[in-house]
Order: C-alpha cells, then structure tokens, then sequence
C-alpha cells in the first residue's frame, strides 16, 4: 500500500524521515539532518507500506516550473523486486501528472538504473553525487 505523508503528521512524517535516512545516507556515513533538504515543505512525500502496516519505502516529488524531480526514492532490501518500488513511483508520477508536468527528472544511484529503465526512463548522462561517492545517472521520463 501506498500513502502519502504529511508534515502535520508528526509521528509518521518524523518515521518517513528517520527510513530515508536509514536507507540513503547512514549506510555513507550520514548523520541524521542529512536527508533533508530545503524542498521539503514544497514537495509531496509518498510512503510503501508492507501488509502489517510496516513502512517498508519511501519517495518524493516537487516541481519547478514545468519538469518534476524525483529524489530520496528507496526500499527496505528485502521487500525490492516485489513491486512496493515501482507501486511507490507510479503514485509520485500521478501527482506530476495531475499537476501538467510533462517531464520528470531524478538522479539514480548506479545499482537502481536498471529498475528506472523498467519503469520507463531513460539513462541521460552521468552526475556528480548530492552525497557520497556513489556514481550517479540522471534518468528522464517525457509524459
């Protein structure tokens, strides 16, 4: 299951907080404060849920201007390859939709290329890191 998070829903919004850090930036040395941004409150946060209600992924969306990026997009190692990733995509590409967003944007770590390109985007060009050192690609999707 998929549900959005909001801000005013501290306890879940602080759970949402504290997997994207466990996932994306404590396993490259990250201190808690590292996963988030200055587009938190302008961006829309989705949740993947396992079925006993175990937030089990995380992701977001926020716009500018006319193209969407997608980032701190991440699922728990044992419950990848079994659709929560592309479920939890497909909900963050409705909000771009619904709001006439034509193009979608995100930077993909190297071992989660192949999972973008199934979810149909295209490998552009390599990019530096936000964090880390970890060899990035930007993946675009057109609407």
């Amino acid at each position: 299951m998929i549900k959005t998070v909001y801000s005013d829903n501290e306890v879940l919004y602080n759970k949402y907080l504290e997997l994207r850090w466990l996932l994306l930036r404590k396993p490259l040395g990250g201190i808690r404060g590292t996963e988030l941004d200055s587009m938190e409150s302008e961006s829309f946060h989705k949740a993947a849920f396992d079925s006993n209600g175990n937030m089990i992924g995380v992701g977001r969306i926020h716009f500018s201007g006319n193209t969407a990026q997608i980032r701190y997009m991440a699922i728990i190692k044992q419950f990848r390859s079994k659709g929560f990733g592309s479920k939890l995509i497909k909900e963050l590409e409705k909000i771009a939709v619904e709001n006439d967003i034509k193009k979608i944007f995100l930077n993909s770590r190297i071992k989660a290329v192949d999972f973008y390109i199934k979810n149909g985007y295209n490998k552009i060009k390599s990019v530096k890191p936000s964090f880390g050192d970890i060899i990035h690609y930007r993946m675009e999707k057109i609407f």
